[in-house]
């Protein structure tokens, strides 16, 4: 399957500069089956003043996307604030399908720092069924939980969607972390991660695609980049190296959670 990688910085609090971005690339791009774009791109990593940015479903914004998913007959999966019917604010990915229908929205559950002040958390942790394929989403701290994946994987995903704003500073943690859930699960990863510098954080970029067995398969390095790749969705691995068919649940269970 063909995905559009868009590792760029958005405009800051400037929605239709960034859905107009949005649209410009998939225009650009119509041979992409998906074209996947960083956490919050739509608009911006913001986490003060959010009535002014946070989006419904049924916003303009959004149909605005959703009509260039049809034009373009490509999936969009992104990242934006969204505002449920009370009032409540998530960290959200939107995925719209090749039609414009919205496939799917998923709000990140594992909030970060000061995103645990700013939004809610989400609740769910659901595969998307688009494009003939099923998508396992994840927005970036997501990932770095190995329970997060291991749920979803029990769902039988054709592939790991996780979107980021992730800072210089924890470059090496994703990269680990990326790896370690595709080699966990068997199953291929693309990360999208942004870059430049906004609300005071700096970003790190380093946007990859990882093959189950955790090898990094292609790499957009720290700069503005958008590149197309050929990702080879899972395969059930060998018997001996198939990880949920080896599970002891019981086993695990006898163990203490911590309180």
């Amino acid at each position: 399957m063909r995905f559009l990688l868009v590792q760029e910085s958005p405009a800051a609090r400037d929605i239709d500069a960034n859905v107009r971005r949005i649209r410009a690339l998939l225009s650009k791009n119509p041979d992409s089956d998906i074209a996947v774009f960083p956490e919050l791109f739509v608009t911006g990593y913001q986490t003060d003043r959010l009535a002014e940015l946070a989006l419904g479903t049924d916003s303009t914004s959004v149909s605005a996307i959703r009509q260039a998913c049809a034009e373009s007959e490509t999936v969009f999966v992104g990242g934006y604030l969204e505002r449920d019917a009370g009032g409540r604010v998530y960290n959200s990915m939107l995925v719209v399908g090749a039609g414009g229908e919205i496939a799917g929205n998923y709000r990140k559950t594992h909030l970060f720092g000061v995103e645990s002040g700013a939004f809610d958390a989400g609740a769910e942790l659901a595969c998307v069924d688009v494009a003939s394929a099923r998508l396992a989403p994840m927005i970036c701290f997501d990932m770095e939980f190995a329970e997060v994946a291991r749920t979803l994987a029990f769902q039988r995903p054709d592939v790991f969607i996780v979107i980021a704003a992730n800072m210089a500073a924890f470059h090496e943690d994703h990269l680990v972390a990326s790896r370690a859930r595709a080699l966990d699960n068997r199953t291929p990863l693309v990360y999208v991660n942004r870059i430049g510098s906004e609300s005071g954080f700096d970003f790190a970029g380093g946007s990859r695609v990882v093959d189950p067995n955790g090898r990094v398969v292609a790499d957009l390095g720290c700069g503005r980049r958008v590149r197309v790749v050929d990702v080879t969705l899972r395969r059930d691995p060998p018997a001996e190296v198939d990880y949920l068919r080896q599970l002891r649940p019981a086993l695990y269970r006898s163990h203490n959670r911590p309180s």
